[in-house]
């Protein structure tokens, strides 16, 4: 038995194997495999993202700017 010979690793090869993978989960009924397959190509196809218009802040940078020290100049009154 030779060894199967597959295409190279890309985006239209993922989405091929998500979609085979949903299908095929959804088949057996195997309901998280399925959810996950189809939250992943929801994803894929922008689904889900955060269209506020507003700059994601992260925690790190929240309490970086709360400990940054104060401006010299307030300190010194």
């Amino acid at each position: 038995m030779s060894p199967r010979r597959e295409a190279p690793l890309d985006e239209a090869r993922v989405v091929r194997d998500l979609e085979t993978i949903r299908d095929g989960a959804l088949g057996t009924e195997s309901w998280a495999p399925a959810l996950r397959a189809v939250e992943l190509l929801g994803r894929h196809i922008g689904m889900w993202r955060s269209d506020s218009g507003r700059p994601q802040t992260s925690l790190a940078e929240l309490i970086d700017s709360i400990a940054a020290p104060a401006d010299p100049k307030d300190e010194s009154g």
